[in-house]
């Protein structure tokens, strides 16, 4: 109800974009429960499962920059639906074969199996950016905390979705009930791909700056995006470690240290989603309030202290009760950073902006799990988190330094509007 009241205020390409962000996370949640399950049937070993899914993460890594940058020349909508007819044609193929190499293709150029919460990586940043053009900046860590909540709601329904697919095979003979999955994000691709098409995009004219403005101003102000832009994206590299050290590797500490199985760690992570999304809401409440830095530094710091906790408790159940508490206050400030990323710059350099704070993210979180192998290959499964604890302290202690004068500026802009 609440979010329904709020979501009915907002523009109507924006909702038009959160429903996209809704369907495509749904198959985002039931391929983060069962496609690794999925590729063990098929005989894959662990270090096939885990080369797929790095080289699928790796590879949006190194695309999100390029995108980020010629989505705000040539527009964020093409690259949109590129998009979702790729992952249209990649579901295809997860349908038609079993063969590990043309699934080790689409499962890379896809991303297929990644926590991603209804991103479409590698083209996060277009689509971050094409929201923030609709969006007034006061009202931005509102629209973008409450697109993080709808969007953690589908992974939610696509992690239970998963859990009970198996009862639905003997309705469907001879088809596995894996390849409905793919079948499901084939049709949820397509109909994105209907909807995206619909939204009008109004290009920016970027020679409009040069013809009116002083170059000396220009230069300034290229040159105070640019300190704001890597400001971010040097503390970043600490959360992203962080997150690397704890998230990935979680399914597996959750089974060495308590023998969890897979329906108990599949029925945690599915209230996860759905508590980040509640939170995600309480976040966009607390940044029109209170601003979006206050509020994001308060929220990190009390999941980053929760953090301290997980390798103390003995129960699992109070684990991972403390587990989805700490993650959904964690990932429910994301849409709130997010909405802070798109306003450093103007909207002729949202899309480069996006991409460098994505970047600045994922790949510390790619690096993160080798540092926690190692460490857990030692005998140490307490240290990653302490570790992790710090690093995310500090991200909050730094983000709200260096970040303090945001909520005032927007304010200024507000009364002066």
């Amino acid at each position: 109800m609440i979010v329904g009241t709020l979501i009915g205020q907002i523009h109507s390409s924006v909702r038009q974009l959160m429903l996209v962000n809704l369907l495509r996370s749904i198959g985002q949640g039931m391929l983060v429960v069962d496609l690794a399950l999925y590729l063990d049937e098929l005989g894959w070993s662990t270090v096939a499962i885990g080369s797929v899914l790095a080289s699928g993460g790796l590879l949006g890594v190194g695309l999100a920059p390029l995108i980020g940058i010629y989505s705000d020349r040539l527009g964020r909508k093409p690259f949109l639906l590129f998009s979702e007819l790729l992952t249209a044609g990649c579901a295809v193929i997860g349908i038609l074969t079993t063969n590990p190499i043309f699934l080790f293709i689409a499962i890379t150029l896809s991303g297929f199996g990644k926590a991603d919460a209804g991103s479409p990586s590698p083209c996060a940043p277009a689509e971050q950016a094409w929201l923030a053009s609709f969006i007034p900046t006061k009202e931005r860590g509102k629209v973008y905390s409450l697109n993080n909540a709808v969007s953690f709601f589908g992974m939610a329904a696509g992690a239970m979705l998963a859990g009970i697919m198996p009862l639905w095979e003997s309705y469907f003979q001879g088809i596995s009930f894996y390849r409905l999955i793919f079948c499901f994000i084939f049709l949820t691709s397509l109909i994105n791909a209907m909807i995206i098409f619909t939204i009008r995009e109004d290009k920016v004219e970027r020679k409009q700056v040069i013809e009116e403005g002083v170059r000396n101003q220009e230069k300034k102000i290229l040159y105070e995006e640019n300190v704001a832009v890597i400001k971010l994206a040097a503390i970043n590299i600490l959360n992203g470690i962080a997150i690397g050290l704890t998230g990935p590797m979680m399914a597996y500490w959750f089974s060495v240290k308590f023998g969890a199985s897979n329906t108990q760690i599949g029925g945690t992570l599915a209230v996860t989603f759905f508590a980040t999304g509640m939170t995600s809401i309480m976040q966009a409440r607390l940044s029109h309030q209170h601003g979006t830095i206050r509020s994001i530094v308060i929220i990190r710091f009390i999941a980053s202290l929760l953090l301290i906790l997980m390798p103390i408790l003995s129960s699992y159940t109070l684990v991972s009760a403390m587990y989805i508490m700490r993650t959904a206050l964690n990932r429910g400030t994301q849409g709130a950073q997010q909405a802070l990323s798109v306003s450093l710059t103007r909207d002729m350099r949202r899309g480069f902006a996006s991409s460098i704070n994505i970047f600045s993210m994922r790949l510390p979180i790619s690096i993160g799990p080798y540092i926690t192998g190692y460490l857990f290959g030692l005998g140490s499964l307490a240290l990653p988190f302490y570790i992790a604890s710090g690093l995310q302290c500090s991200f909050a202690l730094l983000y709200g330094k260096i970040f303090c004068t945001y909520d005032m500026k927007v304010k200024s802009q507000v009364s002066s509007g």
